[in-house]
C-alpha cells in the first residue's frame, strides 16, 4: 500500500471526517425531529445499554470527557428524560437511568439511527458489511493500545477503558 501523500489520506483524517459528516447530520436530524442535541443523544444511549450507570462510566463508554457527560446528563435530567438516584453501596456515585418519557425518546432517535446505519451499510459491497465492522474493531483495539502505551509512557493516571461491548455492537449511536 503506498504511503499518505497528505495528511488528508491517511486513515484517521479519512474517518474523523466520515464522523464528522455524520455527527452533523445526526446533530441537524435529531435536534429538528426531536429537538434532542447530538451530546445528549450519545449519553441517553449508553444510559439506555448499561442502566443504572454513572456520568463516569458514561464517559468511559464514550471515550470523552466527564465534564461534558455531566452537562449532557444534567439537561436530560432537567427535561425528565433521566433520573439520576445515590447508589445504596456508594452514597457518593449517582446511578442514573431513563424515565418512561426517556425511554419513548429513546425508542424514537433509535429508529431513526438505525435507518442511517441500514443506509451506510446498503451502499456497500455484497457481503462486506461484517467484514468493515471487524476490521473497525480491530483498528478500535490498536488505537486503545496506542493510547493505553502513551499514557504508561507518560504517567498519566488514567486512561479511557475500550467500550466493553463493541464486539457486539455494530453501529454506535
Amino acid at each position: 500500500m503506498k504511503k499518505p501523500d497528505s495528511v488528508t489520506d491517511f486513515l484517521s483524517s479519512r474517518l474523523l471526517r466520515l464522523s464528522n459528516t455524520l455527527g452533523l447530520y445526526a446533530s441537524r436530524r435529531y435536534r429538528d425531529a426531536f429537538g434532542i442535541s447530538l451530546p445528549e443523544w450519545r449519553v441517553l444511549s449508553i444510559i439506555a445499554s448499561c442502566e443504572p450507570t454513572t456520568a463516569r462510566e458514561v464517559s468511559r463508554n464514550l471515550a470523552t470527557d466527564k465534564g461534558w457527560v455531566s452537562l449532557s446528563a444534567d439537561s436530560l435530567r432537567r427535561r425528565g428524560l433521566i433520573k439520576g438516584s445515590p447508589d445504596s453501596r456508594d452514597g457518593r456515585r449517582i446511578l442514573l437511568t431513563l424515565t418512561a418519557e426517556g425511554r419513548k425518546m429513546h425508542a424514537a432517535v433509535l429508529a431513526v439511527a438505525q435507518w442511517r446505519h441500514e443506509r451506510l451499510l446498503a451502499c456497500l459491497p455484497e457481503g462486506s458489511a461484517a467484514f468493515l465492522i471487524e476490521c473497525l474493531d480491530r483498528l478500535q483495539a490498536e488505537a486503545d493500545a496506542m493510547l493505553e502505551e502513551s499514557i504508561a509512557e507518560n504517567g498519566e493516571a488514567e486512561a479511557i477503558s475500550p467500550d466493553p461491548k463493541a464486539s457486539e455492537r455494530s453501529d454506535r449511536p
